[in-house]
């Protein structure tokens, strides 16, 4: 029995051996020459250029190899496709019948030629010059048809490099792998892989689909499987982008357009889901409804961006220096490429710390003007309302927004920006505010713009304006100043301010702050980028006083300048003085020397009067003397030097 199956093995064997010899000697690969170029003319309408002689190649393989090859649109200055070199994977069994079944094409090192000057009648007709249905009788020069027929079960390109030159712009696509499989009549898989280099920027790709051509060239249905792609650049906000698309498209020639209805989208972890239609007929026209449950913004900035408190000279010497332009012109400039319409809501959006939730963005765009006619979002316990316009066909980057602001919660979002949170209480604002970038980096140095702002139920905590004042007041005259003891906050039943954005600052004018003990007004900065601030204010001490009087009347009645600067989580206080001792404490002392001047003529005309007296009353007399002179010295001297009286 096993001698029966090695005997009927060996048998094959030799069959096949003597199949591929009777292949080599009676079949001349160079017959199918002609035929491939005439297929390839029928079925797209370019030329196919094959050099040299076809060659047979048997291991492990049977193929047809060929030399050079070009593959040209009549017409056109250049040809379409050159390649070095071709194989035609054949099945050996259908040579002997007279059918060319080509399981595979494969070309290699293919350079792919996409300008104005590879195109020709193909390109500019769309169709073919000729048909694969075309009968011999339409032109009675008509070669007569081949007794072969042709088979083609998968084309693959490998290792190419496609040149697209749009006017003076010119793209290369990089190592090319093009993957075409035919899985039955109209319908073909498709595997593309490759990369795109440019400016120090890299763009990584990899596609996967099944497309149905059952009514093509009049429409088709590509059912995307999978586009997964990586986006590097160097001086980009982000370090990378990186991500997958999805989704069943399906196209239209005319008019041109494509739709879906299950289109997905992973950028940096975040999915995005929805519908998208475009009509590319002319100027391309996108519209499309997306919605994402939560979206992370921290992945597109750099997390290799040197931060300012950072040793540049140390970095400088453990990193290599890369030169590079800064971006310049419209960062918008992209809106000129298309028209659109689109609809985005986001139950959670994060960025680092901060927490956006509910939004909602609607937004058109024509002739590179984009109108934001809706962006409306939940931020600390309160909401924010934009309106306005992105304007992408001026020189440079302009995004205006008509804003007002309700009820944020400032101890949540400063705690959620990770700035020092002393500042309590609901911030309202109304105004216009004003980008020229849309780098996440630069974002709030480019803010300008005007705002009103209001704070209610404002509270500074670990600070006590009225102590800073009165602490102040007390090395003048400490029996002015109530024994309280003091909050170690500072409440604001009214805080309010006009501001002004430009160069990561809020430049804060007509400042108003009143409680129940003070009246403050004044004017500062706050930076915004630099996490500082300077501020000046004139307060009125209104309560906390010890006692009613002249003097306690006139300390309510006067602004006592107060400074607050320094960085958020160091802040100083200065208190200038000057004012209330002119204001105030000059009248104290000269009542206190008129007191004195009294008491001394008093005393000086007791001792006249008593000018009999013997020598040692007259020595008594000039005792009494020293001892107001004495008294008067000691009152200027303490009043001069500030002292607690």
């Amino acid at each position: 029995m096993v001698k029966k199956l090695l005997l009927t093995l060996l048998i094959l064997i030799v069959l096949v051996i003597a199949g591929i010899i009777a292949l080599v000697v009676f079949v001349d690969p160079n017959n199918f020459k002609g035929y491939i170029s005439e297929t390839v003319k029928d079925k797209t309408g370019y030329v196919l250029t094959i050099e040299g002689d076809l060659r047979w190649h048997v291991w492990p393989q049977i193929s047809i190899l060929t030399d050079s090859v070009r593959l040209v649109d009549e017409g056109a200055k250049k040809p379409l496709l050159t390649a070095d070199n071709m194989r035609l994977d054949v099945e050996l069994l259908p040579l002997f019948s007279k059918q060319l079944t080509v399981k595979n094409v494969l070309v290699k090192s293919a350079i792919i030629n996409i300008s104005d000057d590879s195109k020709g009648q193909v390109a500019q007709n769309g169709k073919p010059t000729t048909t694969v249905n075309q009968k011999t009788e339409q032109n009675t020069d008509a070669k007569k048809p081949s007794n072969w027929r042709f088979t083609l079960n998968k084309l693959d390109i490998v290792d190419s490099t496609v040149v697209y030159q749009k006017d003076k712009d010119i793209i290369n696509f990089r190592n090319i792998d093009l993957s075409v499989t035919q899985k039955d009549e109209k319908h073909v898989s498709i595997d593309f892989s490759g990369s795109v280099n440019r400016d120090q920027k890299d763009f990584i790709y990899a596609l996967n689909a099944d497309v149905n051509l059952l009514h093509f060239p009049e429409s088709a249905e590509v059912v995307l499987n999978k586009l997964d792609y990586n986006y590097k650049g160097v001086g980009e906000a982000a370090d990378q982008l990186k991500g997958q698309v999805t989704g069943t498209f399906n196209y239209q020639k005319t008019p041109m357009t494509m739709h879906s209805n299950d289109f997905a989208l992973i950028l940096n972890g975040n999915k995005i889901t929805g519908k998208l239609q475009a009509n590319l007929d002319k100027k391309p026209y996108f519209e499309g409804i997306f919605t994402s449950d939560k979206f992370d913004l921290t992945p597109f900035t750099n997390p290799n961006k040197i931060s300012d408190n950072v040793n540049t000279e140390q970095i400088s010497r453990k990193q290599p220096v890369v030169t590079s332009t800064p971006a310049k012109g419209n960062e918008l400039s992209f809106l000129n490429n298309f028209d659109a319409k689109f609809s985005l809501s986001v139950n959670e959006v994060l960025f680092k710390k901060l927490v956006i939730n509910q939004l909602v963005v609607n937004l058109s765009n024509k002739d590179g003007i984009a109108t934001i006619e809706k962006a409306d979002f939940d931020i600390a316990n309160g909401h924010i309302n934009a309106k306005g316009i992105a304007n992408g066909k001026q020189s440079t980057t302009l995004i205006k927004l008509a804003t007002k602001i309700t009820d944020i919660d400032l101890g949540s979002l400063l705690s959620q920006l990770e700035m020092v949170n002393n500042l309590k209480g609901q911030l309202n604002a109304n105004g216009n505010v004003v980008l020229t970038s849309i780098n996440p980096d630069n974002i709030m140095k480019s803010l300008t713009g005007d705002l009103g702002m209001a704070v209610n139920n404002a509270r500074f905590d670990n600070i006590n304006l009225q102590q800073i004042v009165q602490d102040a007041v007390a090395k003048f005259w400490k029996k002015a100043v109530s024994s309280d003891d003091y909050q170690k906050y500072t409440s604001l039943h009214e805080l309010s301010a006009n501001a002004t954005l430009a160069n990561g600052d809020m430049n804060l004018s007509a400042i108003k702050a009143a409680s129940s003990t003070l009246d403050m007004n004044g004017s500062g900065r706050i930076g915004l980028d630099k996490h500082d601030l300077d501020i000046n204010l004139l307060v009125k001490i209104l309560g906390g006083w010890n006692q009613d009087s002249k003097t306690i009347q006139k300390l309510q009645k006067v602004e006592i300048p107060l400074r607050i600067h320094g960085k958020f989580d160091q802040l100083q206080y200065q208190v200038n003085t000057d004012k209330l001792v002119s204001d105030v404490f000059n009248d104290k002392i000269q009542n206190e020397l008129e007191r004195l001047k009294d008491r001394l003529n008093n005393k000086l005309k007791d001792t006249s009067s008593d000018t009999k007296n013997n020598d040692a009353s007259d020595n008594n007399g000039d005792d009494e003397k020293e001892k107001v002179k004495d008294l008067i010295g000691s009152f200027l001297k303490k009043n001069k030097s500030k002292n607690k009286e």
